[in-house]
């Protein structure tokens, strides 16, 4: 296989016309080596490989030819579909490779006949109608069901839950309509596949049932590729619990309604039984309050004795639909289901009920309508290190962002992984030429009240001479507002997230050439803005994690306890990952230019600064706005 990867990433090779200009071969080349052979040897590999590097065509070139069943992982669907669409059929074309390809996706994500057909003939609907209608006319039309597809239902839609199916209320071989299921299907064409384009959270979900031992979402593999791997942790962390939402029990009682009539229509008690945990549902919803707030339990219970009281009483409408469901589940697969679900939540809400110590971070994520409640592992390792142990297949792993001041320590020890081989190739790009980081003197503390008023005067000046053209990222939604008003009367389109999806700001800011646009968290990473339209990144403040996050409390008393130092082992690693994120932003190919502008005097004034700035490719770095004039003058 080595020989085939030399012939394909040679300068002349087969890949050379469909390689983009700003890849470096070399680096290409090295990584599609280390890849083929982990697959070759069944290693885990960790791969840090820049922008720029190609690190798409390196690791999927040797699974091609690897002549293994390869499951390849993305932290998002859109660069799943990248992938599947665009990438494997080019690979494919030219490699001349028979293998099969197969995407497979969360069961969230295609469309439900069964579902669908309930939404139909729900009351209530006829607003829905028309959208219904079309659904039901694209059904018919689709080879996969993937509602990413179409355009007919925006992803907050109300009616996307009910027309889609989940674990909970999928009917399984005794569905109606299970011959012309979408998601049974995507699963049979990933069984017969060579290779299997999956996300974290799919791939996270079936280690999360095969180490409950409860079943499985995949079928086996020789080897996983995980792309985007900097995120897995904190995703795995997510599957690795449980959760009880207010939608989930607004669900149960729904469905267990309509089995009833459907199956079961001298059995009434049913339907009492549902709309009493309906109207106990509602009594703990407002117990909590509509103040939106993700926060720890316990003091949640310790405060409020009437959440406590409303808990119980939810519980026990709970049980009592439990043993009404259990009379008439052998009437049926449908009031069987709605039985198991209900037994299912039972236990998952008495783990808030209980006041005892565990190993899971139990906490509150409130909204003003609904609620979800967690019950979190704190640490994850212990179980990757298990799963992995248990498929004892190649692993590679890797990221742009994977090494804290050029160390993998980090990463490994989140996911437990025992010697790994280890390899990072920095972005070919010529950053000394490229860019420029402007660190201003900011001369309060990011905790000063006037913080951020700085920041805004500092993004003002800079705009000047940029031009627009302007990403601003920020760590808070407070802050990120403060400097939008700020900014309102700029000569140039301010675009603020929150003021439309995500996709329609970056298409306005592309279109426009010359805009302003501010995010948070969401805006830090997976976005590709390449060309003159974004010439400047500008950073607010070093990205730690809010310490109230329930989790990353729960994490660091821990740490805390046996003696550890958990802002220098948890909190300055995540926010140096996060940081390279957002800084990844501003150069994507070898003809982008740009300022880089970090305003928290902390980089330069506190001693763990230096661990941040041992993190940042190689700029030229100014603190006089002078030298960020004379940049962009020089690139007129």
């Amino acid at each position: 296989m080595i020989e085939r990867i030399d012939e394909l990433f040679a300068d002349n090779g087969l890949l050379s016309k469909h390689i983009s200009g700003y890849t470096s071969r070399t680096q290409q080349l090295e990584m599609a080596r280390q890849v083929g052979e982990a697959l070759t040897h069944g290693d885990i590999l960790i791969a840090e490989a820049g922008t720029g590097t190609g690190k798409t065509f390196a690791y999927l070139a040797p699974a091609m030819l690897s002549g293994q069943k390869v499951f390849i992982s993305t932290g998002t669907k859109n660069l799943q579909d990248q992938l599947f669409n665009k990438d494997l059929p080019k690979l494919r074309e030219v490699l001349s490779v028979p293998l099969k390809t197969a995407l497979l996706k969360g069961r969230s994500n295609y469309l439900c006949h069964h579902r669908l057909e309930l939404a139909e003939s729900e009351p209530g609907q006829q607003y829905h109608q028309h959208t219904l209608q079309t659904l039901r006319e694209w059904s018919g039309k689709t080879t996969t069901g993937d509602l990413s597809e179409t355009d007919l239902l925006e992803e907050n839609s109300p009616l996307w839950p009910k027309v889609t199916s989940t674990v909970d209320n999928c009917l399984g071989q005794q569905c109606p309509q299970y011959d012309e299921c979408f998601i049974v299907e995507a699963r049979r064409k990933a069984q017969e596949a060579d290779i299997v384009v999956v996300n974290h959270h799919l791939l996270m979900s079936d280690m999360a049932l095969k180490s409950s031992g409860q079943g499985e979402v995949l079928p086996d593999a020789d080897a996983y590729i995980i792309d985007e791997a900097h995120q897995l942790p904190a995703i795995a962390s997510q599957f690795l619990g449980h959760r009880v939402s207010s939608h989930q029990i607004q669900e149960l009682s729904r469905d267990s309604i309509r089995e009833m009539e459907a199956e079961a229509t001298d059995m009434n008690d049913i339907r009492t039984a549902a709309e009493q945990l309906d109207n106990r549902l509602h009594q703990f919803n407002l117990s909590l309050g509509e103040h939106e707030q993700r926060v720890p339990w316990q003091p949640v219970l310790e405060k409020s004795q009437d959440i406590i009281e409303k808990l119980d009483t939810l519980l026990e409408s709970l049980e009592k639909l439990e043993i009404q469901l259990d009379a008439a589940s052998e009437r049926g697969r449908g009031l069987e289901q709605c039985h198991q679900r209900c037994q299912d939540l039972i236990e998952r809400l008495s783990i808030f009920q209980q006041n005892e110590q565990t190993d899971l971070v139990l906490w509150l994520d409130n909204r003003s309508s609904s609620f979800i409640l967690h019950a979190t592992q704190q640490e994850v390792s212990q179980y990757f290190q298990a799963w992995i142990k248990d498929k004892p297949q190649a692993w590679v792993f890797t990221s742009a962002t994977l090494t804290v001041a050029g160390k993998f320590n980090n990463f490994t020890h989140q996911l437990g992984l025992e010697d790994p081989v280890t390899a990072s190739w920095q972005s070919p790009f010529d950053y000394g030429k490229q860019s420029l980081l402007y660190m201003p003197s900011i001369p309060v503390e990011p905790s000063n009240p006037n913080y951020n008023s700085h920041v805004a005067e500092v993004a003002k000046s800079v705009i000047e001479h940029s031009q627009g053209r302007i990403f601003l990222l920020f760590t808070s939604y407070k802050a990120m507002h403060e400097v939008a008003e700020a900014l309102k009367e700029s000569d140039y389109p301010v675009l603020v997230q929150g003021s439309g999806a995500k996709t329609q700001l970056l298409e306005e800011f592309r279109s426009h050439g010359n805009a302003i646009l501010l995010g948070t968290n969401s805006f830090w990473e997976g976005v590709d803005v390449r060309g003159e339209a974004l010439s400047c990144v500008l950073i607010d403040k070093i990205p730690f994690a809010s310490p109230g996050d329930p989790v990353l409390e729960a994490r660091i008393n821990d740490l805390k306890e046996r003696g550890g130092n958990p802002f220098r082992t948890i909190q300055i690693p995540a926010a140096v990952i996060q940081l390279k994120q957002g800084i990844g932003r501003l150069i994507r190919d070898t003809h982008d230019s740009g300022v880089l502008v970090l305003c928290d005097p902390r980089f330069l004034s506190k001693p763990y600064g230096k661990v941040f700035m041992r993190s940042l490719p190689p700029m030229p770095i100014s603190q006089n706005i002078e030298d960020v004039e004379t940049f962009f003058a020089r690139r007129v």
